[in-house]
């Protein structure tokens, strides 16, 4: 969250102006909100099934159509997978027992959070004007996963507290990144878009020393996998346009 409050510090600290984007490439300052209908494949997946995301990201685009940024996005899910994880707790007939007897309602969710920073380019040939067209971005940095353990109405002293960090298989590590869409900058600001396909691959480690279900650590690094449609609303912010002064 702390990375979402710099973004947009940064975008209210921006001045930004309409201008015709036909004309010529320009340098433009181009913020969004997005979300992302993820999957996974590779270690993850053992954990999650699909999930979703909400990102916010900050993009320099040159005259030349490189372009250089910021990404960060929060995971959100709760297509858990692995309740073998929970065997201690859970009872023979599939549920938890609360502190009073009863089944308890326990909710396993998925929680984690993505930053990176990116190159790309955009290729206007197959855009609307000189600002749009096909981009393409790599780029690398920070994924992280766990596994939020929520008893709202129960008491299950075994799910609480540190109990927890020896279930939620909280993981981190560096990851890379890469995206291929089309990017839209049309003369009216509201209608800026992008739309395409991200991938991510990401190489965490268990950060807990003591996972309760294997009696130890979970050593060596995980290849956690996202694939993902991703769409984002884009806020341009350009240069202003000099006023020609005639005199007569």
């Amino acid at each position: 969250m702390r990375f979402f409050s710099i973004l947009l510090c940064f975008i209210s600290f921006v001045g930004f102006s309409q201008r015709n984007l036909k004309d010529a490439s320009i340098n433009t300052v181009i913020s969004a909100v997005s979300y992302k209908f993820n999957f996974t494949s590779g270690d993850i997946r053992d954990l999650w099934g699909f999930n979703h995301e909400i990102g916010l990201s900050v993009d320099n685009k040159f005259k030349n159509n490189f372009t250089l940024g910021l990404t960060s996005g929060f995971i959100f899910g709760n297509q858990f997978k692995n309740y073998n994880i929970f065997e201690g707790v859970i009872n023979e007939y599939g549920t938890v027992t609360s502190m009073n007897g009863n089944p308890a309602d326990v909710l396993f969710l998925m929680r984690g959070m993505t930053a990176n920073i990116n190159v790309g380019f955009v290729w206007s040939r197959l855009g609307n004007n000189p600002n749009s067209g096909l981009w393409i971005q790599a780029g690398a940095g920070f994924l992280m996963h766990k596994i939020r353990i929520e008893s709202l109405y129960d008491d299950v002293p075994q799910l609480e507290g540190d109990y927890r960090k020896g279930y939620d298989r909280l993981h981190m590590g560096f990851s890379t990144r890469e995206f291929i869409g089309y990017l839209f900058q049309a003369d009216r600001r509201f209608l800026n878009f992008y739309a395409g396909f991200e991938f991510i691959q990401g190489f965490t480690e268990n950060q807990r020393n003591y996972n309760f279900d294997l009696e130890g650590p979970d050593p060596g690094i995980k290849q956690d996998f996202i694939w993902s449609a991703k769409a984002g609303w884009l806020i341009p912010i350009y240069k202003r346009r000099a006023k020609q002064i005639y005199v007569d």
